[in-house]
C-alpha cells in the first residue's frame, strides 16, 4: 500500500498538507458516520478509514517518513541485471540477498527474519571476546605487579612466610 496514495498526496506534501489530507478523509470515511449503513460498506469504509489512519501515523512522524521512504524506494526498483534500459546495469542500490543494509540482518523490515539473535552477531562477539582479553589481561598484570610489590617492601620472605610468622605472633598473643 501506498501512504501517499492513501492520502491522495505527492511525496513531497509537507506536514501540514497531509494533516488536511487525513482530517478531509477521516471525515470521509469515519466508521461512526456509516454506521447505518449496510454491513458491506460499513467494512469497506472501516477499512479505508484504518489504511488512512495508518498512512497519517507514518508520514506525520519524520523519522517513519525518511524509512518508509528508502524502504519503498528499494522496494520499487527491480532486482534485474539484464534490463536493456540499464545496458546490464543493476537497478538497485541495495545490497540484496536478504541483508537490510539500514540496519542488519535483524530489521523488522529484512526478508531474512531467521537471524534474530542480536548478542550473536559477529561484531558482538568480537566485541565480547576483547572485552574478556582486557579483563584477563588486567587480572594477569594486577597478579604480576602484586608478586613484584611483595618482593620489593619484603625481600628475602616469601607471601606464606609472612603469613605463617603472623599466625605465630597471634598464637603468642593469645596466650598471654
Amino acid at each position: 500500500m501506498d501512504h501517499y496514495k492513501a492520502l491522495g498526496l505527492n511525496r513531497s506534501a509537507s506536514k501540514d498538507e497531509i494533516k488536511q489530507a487525513f482530517r478531509k478523509l477521516a471525515m470521509q470515511y469515519h466508521p461512526d458516520k456509516h454506521s447505518h449503513s449496510p454491513k458491506p460498506v460499513r467494512d469497506s469504509v472501516t477499512l479505508r478509514f484504518k489504511l488512512v489512519s495508518e498512512a497519517y501515523e507514518v508520514l506525520i512522524d519524520d523519522r517513519k517518513r525518511a524509512d518508509y521512504n528508502l524502504r519503498s524506494y528499494n522496494n520499487n526498483n527491480n532486482y534485474n541485471y539484464n534490463n536493456n534500459n540499464n545496458n546490464g546495469r543493476r537497478s538497485n542500490p541495495g545490497y540484496g540477498y536478504g541483508y537490510d543494509y539500514r540496519s542488519g540482518p535483524k530489521s523488522r523490515y529484512s526478508s531474512y527474519r531467521g537471524y534474530n539473535s542480536g548478542f550473536l552477531t559477529p561484531r558482538s562477539i568480537l566485541l565480547n571476546l576483547a572485552f574478556i582479553g582486557v579483563v584477563l589481561g588486567g587480572i594477569v598484570i594486577i597478579e604480576s605487579s602484586r608478586d613484584a610489590l611483595w618482593k620489593l617492601q619484603n625481600p628475602g620472605k616469601s607471601f606464606e612466610d609472612a603469613v605463617e610468622s603472623i599466625e605465630k605472633a597471634k598464637a603468642a598473643k593469645d596466650k598471654v
